[in-house]
């Protein structure tokens, strides 16, 4: 599936796409899209929907950045490469 990022006047955010949920706090929500983790970061953020069903998220809250990382691999994995 497509993944789709929708922010509007840094306030509201819509995606989808979401495979997990992994936390949700005001300042920051963490989430797999794509096989990647995009970080969300701001303040008074409130997670409005969430629809794992259907892959949609949808915060309202002033969100000041996206940061999106790889999966990490294991401990074990990364050291004996």
């Amino acid at each position: 599936m497509d993944t789709t990022i929708t922010l509007t006047n840094q306030t509201n955010l819509f995606l989808t796409g979401v495979e997990k949920v992994y936390n949700v706090c005001p300042t920051e929500i963490v989430v797999e899209l794509g096989g990647k983790r995009l970080f969300i970061y701001g303040s008074d953020m409130e997670v409005q929907r969430v629809d794992l069903e259907n892959k949609i998220l949808i915060v309202n809250g002033l969100v000041t950045c996206l940061k999106f990382a790889g999966k990490r691999q294991s401990f074990l994995k990364r050291i004996f490469k």
